[in-house]
């Protein structure tokens, strides 16, 4: 187990919101102006007079111990998120301070460090929740980041009026008084606040999206600061903020920066700006990505380029958007990101997500965080755990590999994977109606305590008679199948396309296999061997294009299965399909025995016209057979 491990506790949801409520004053340096006790009191009994209501019992889960990514991650970069403490949002420092606690290593005020923020009216300044922000980061060992000195937008207006109060912008003619005007205003803002928090911010976002999305421009031209000021307002503000501490880090910060449309004319500001002598340290990476896009090795393009430039490199709002698909997906999205960081954390020194669960994040409806509405690990958290195993093989190490059931689904017990003997499981067997396997699992009960004699082998969920098998069972093992597909590069035969039929277990997820005669069509995989085998996975094409490219239809395998066999001759369904829409299955199975096995597709898309099939890879999993 790593270091900072926080426990948690499944508790009635009763008993939860209590203590939420209850602690909710108390923390932070909240005030009863912030949360009113009579409200408080109020809501408490309104929960439990609901309470009252429930007749069914809650189940409660075992405790498990929640991995610390700040703990993780702590050799390669620190692992960040932006944090509300606006009187007018959702304070995130108190609804999700155990996650923050637990989980990150540094702090981005979502919005109380922006200039609107801080000072409203020319010389107003409002620190307090700004305060609390940095009181907090500094009991917890936290570092912070500051977001943002200098913005088109959240800037107030009184930035750009003239003495007359006329908005300087919209002028005719721009006189040299005019931009002094502005000049100052926007070092005096720059020098208060990097006067006011001090060391205690250690990096700052300078200047925040001022490259235009439109190739005409190197800098957006409906900035206010541009239109008064021209590209000087960079300069000017990066300098003064060097003047006023010259130990901060100085970024300058845009979303698509890693892009290729964009990139280029941030790495022209960036390097004008170097070759000039401005002090600026590195490059803010924004990171507002989906599932979908953009690719990985664009991503790794754009960082490889700003690392090369000797940029010190922050993501600084990271977010992953579902994009319609699964969790696992975005799972896996996740992985491969974290995967990339790490590689390239010789130039990455900060990596923050834009929130932490997904009930406060600004993008909630895709659901892009770590975190679900209820404050529980996604897959995604548990992808980037370990971003060398699949996310379920990390779930399963802290949470537990096998669940046991009651008949009224309430969990008896949970191990971890690993080999056991009835004797040590520590709940009585004979209440047990149902188990419940991680996936990529498989849980084998032997009939002998020293994992020997009959065996039983179970994969998913399944029903299980405790009472019956209580007499039965001496010892039990608990073994993650593997990562590798055994159909990997096996020897393959097709139904029709058998010169492409090899590419379907290849490995390779942009080769296919794609048939295009009449249905049904098989693949079928010589494994070599008899296998145990658990579970399965297609990886298919959603949509392509139909008729020249001009129509995009689907080609995603409606109805199909997965058959075995023993010789090659007699076959049987282990598992089956029927009206899919989605580009990858993945699936468990009772565990069956088997040398051969094939993809049965019968029909290849949910359009009767539409008989053209594209199949990535077919993958299978199990183990050599005892």
């Amino acid at each position: 187990m790593v270091g900072n491990e926080r426990r948690l506790r499944i508790l009635p949801w009763w008993r939860y919101i209590v203590h939420e409520l209850n602690s909710c004053t108390t923390r932070l340096d909240i005030s009863e102006e912030d949360v009113p006790v009579r409200t408080t009191r109020v809501l408490v009994a309104t929960f439990l007079a609901l309470f009252l209501l429930v007749s069914s019992s809650v189940a409660l889960a075992e405790d498990y111990v929640l991995p610390s990514l700040r703990e993780i991650y702590k050799d390669y970069f620190h692992i960040g998120g932006a944090v509300s403490v606006a009187s007018w949002a959702p304070k995130t420092l108190v609804s999700h301070r155990d996650l923050i606690e637990g989980q990150l290593s540094s702090v981005t005020a979502e919005n109380a460090m922006k200039p609107d923020y801080l000072q409203p009216r020319e010389g107003v300044f409002n620190f307090r929740e700004a305060d609390n922000l940095i009181r907090f980061a500094k009991e917890h060992g936290m570092v912070v980041r500051g977001h943002t000195l200098v913005w088109h937008a959240q800037t107030p207006d009184w930035f750009f009026r003239d003495k007359d109060g006329k908005l300087i912008y919209e002028k005719d003619e721009i006189t040299e008084e005019d931009r002094q005007l502005v000049i100052d205003r926007l070092e005096r803002h720059i020098e208060a606040v990097m006067t006011h928090f001090g060391d205690s911010v250690y990096a700052w976002d300078v200047v925040n999206e001022a490259v235009s999305d439109d190739a005409a421009y190197i800098l957006r031209p409906d900035s206010p600061w541009y239109r008064i000021l021209g590209d000087d307002f960079i300069k000017i503000a990066f300098r003064k903020a060097h003047e006023v501490d010259p130990d901060a880090k100085l970024f300058y910060n845009d979303y698509n920066a890693e892009m290729a449309y964009k990139r280029g004319r941030v790495v022209a500001l960036l390097r004008d700006l170097i070759n000039e002598g401005v002090p600026i340290h590195g490059i803010g990476i924004q990171g507002h990505w989906g599932v979908n896009g953009p690719s990985v090795s664009e991503i790794e393009d754009g960082i490889r380029l700003y690392a090369d430039m000797g940029l010190e490199i922050h993501i600084t709002e990271l977010d992953v958007g579902m994009d319609g698909r699964t969790p696992e997906e975005q799972a896996e999205r996740y992985r491969e990101l974290f995967e990339l960081f790490k590689k390239y954390s010789y130039a990455i020194t900060n990596v923050t997500l834009w929130g932490i669960a997904d009930d406060a994040s600004w993008r909630s409806n895709d659901n892009p965080l770590l975190f679900d509405r209820t404050h529980k690990p996604k897959p995604a958290f548990w992808a980037v755990v370990d971003t060398s195993k699949p996310w379920h093989v990390n779930k399963a190490e802290y949470t537990g590999a096998v669940f046991f059931k009651n008949g009224a689904g309430e969990i008896v017990g949970s191990l971890r994977p690993g080999e056991y003997t009835v004797d040590d499981l520590g709940f009585d067997l004979e209440e047990v109606s149902r188990l419940e396997v991680a996936k990529g699992h498989l849980v084998t009960f032997y009939e002998s305590k020293d994992l020997s004699g009959e065996v039983w082998h179970f994969a998913g969920t399944s029903e299980f008679s405790g009472r019956e098998m209580a007499d039965r069972i001496g010892s039990l093992a608990i073994r993650y199948v593997g990562a590798e597909s055994i159909t990997l590069n096996k020897p393959v035969e097709a139904s029709a396309a058998q010169d492409r039929a090899h590419r379907a277990v290849d490995g390779n997820p942009i080769t296919s296999w794609s048939p295009r005669e009449n249905p049904p069509y098989w693949l079928t995989v010589d494994l070599g061997q008899r296998y145990l085998l658990t579970r399965w996975v297609t990886r298919l094409q959603g949509t392509g294009p139909l008729m020249g490219g001009i129509l995009n239809s689907p080609l995603n395998a409606a109805d199909f299965s997965l058959q075995v066999s023993e010789d090659g001759d007699d076959w049987f369904d282990a598992d089956a399909v029927t009206d899919n829409t989605a580009s990858i299955t993945d699936r468990d199975i009772n565990p069956v025995t088997a040398r051969y096995v094939r993809l049965y597709v019968s029909r290849p898309t949910s359009l009767d016209f539409n008989q053209n099939l594209v199949v990535h890879e077919f993958e299978v999993y199990g183990l050599p057979s005892e």
